[in-house]
């Protein structure tokens, strides 16, 4: 949990904008009325943000209001809320970023020249105070730690050099992606072997959750985990013989790669 609260505008009412208001207000890193929140042009997912307490007001009134800005647009609406953001910012402004691909000089430049830029890359599991989060070093320790400390009421964070990020937003900001992509299939497997889709589902999120719980509290490596579960020519190595065979290491494999590979794109795009 954060050392102390303080006033907080997020920047975007998406899906991760929404998350961070939630989780920060769980968490009591920001509370009403120091939350604040601003979207372009969206009525709808303003209320959805506002339904969680924050204020509402446009960028001129929350940077007024706010200590830190979290940046919160996709990386396509960066540079137009950059600046828009811009002619209001102050010199003790702390502005943090969870844009994918959009690396911190490419933001001081769009802020105007403005220095206390972090980037960060939390999840959507903000949401239930379960976020994996990284924040990335830069040459003023003391916004690092500050933008760390506010975040970790998300969940747990990593300092990372900013040369990892493209890597912590592909197998991370992604990741809870392909986890419901795995329970999605898990489900549909279920139903196919003859099960309801109620108990279907509940087994298949129930066991995700046990096993990430397991791999975390045990103290084993996840590896160790499977061999324990797998009897030589039991039910378990049959199906992770499949998988195997199929390829599933290569497929995340690639698939992490590629969405680092998609954040530098993204960076020089802009």
């Amino acid at each position: 949990m954060a050392d102390q609260r303080t006033s907080v505008g997020v920047i975007g009412a998406g899906a991760m904008g929404q998350a961070l208001l939630r989780g920060l207000g769980a968490g009591g890193a920001a509370v009403p009325p120091d939350l604040w929140v601003t979207n372009r042009g969206d009525a709808v997912r303003l209320g959805q943000a506002a339904s969680c307490g924050a204020r509402v007001g446009d960028k001129g009134r929350i940077c007024r209001e706010a200590e830190v800005l979290l940046l919160a647009v996709k990386p396509k609406d960066v540079p137009q809320a950059c600046r828009e953001l811009a002619p209001h910012l102050r010199p003790g402004h702390l502005v943090v970023s969870v844009a994918a691909g959009v690396p911190r000089s490419a933001l001081q430049e769009r802020l105007g020249g403005h220095r206390r830029v972090v980037r960060a890359m939390p999840n959507t599991g903000s949401v239930i105070g379960a976020s994996a989060t990284a924040v990335a070093k830069g040459p003023d320790a003391d916004d690092v730690r500050r933008a760390a400390v506010l975040l970790s009421c998300l969940g747990p964070v990593h300092l990372v050099p900013e040369e990892q990020m493209d890597a912590v937003t592909a197998l991370s900001g992604s990741g809870p992606a392909y986890v419901y992509l795995l329970i999605e299939a898990m489900i549909e497997a279920g139903v196919a072997v003859g099960l309801s889709s109620d108990v279907a589902r509940s087994l298949a999120l129930q066991t995700a959750l046990g096993a990430a719980r397991m791999a975390m509290e045990s103290g084993q490596r996840p590896q160790e985990l499977r061999r324990a579960i797998a009897s030589p020519g039991g039910t378990t190595v049959a199906a992770l013989q499949v998988l195997e065979r199929r390829g599933l290491r290569e497929a995340v494999g690639e698939a992490v790669a590629r969405a680092s590979e998609r954040a530098a794109e993204i960076a020089r795009g802009l």
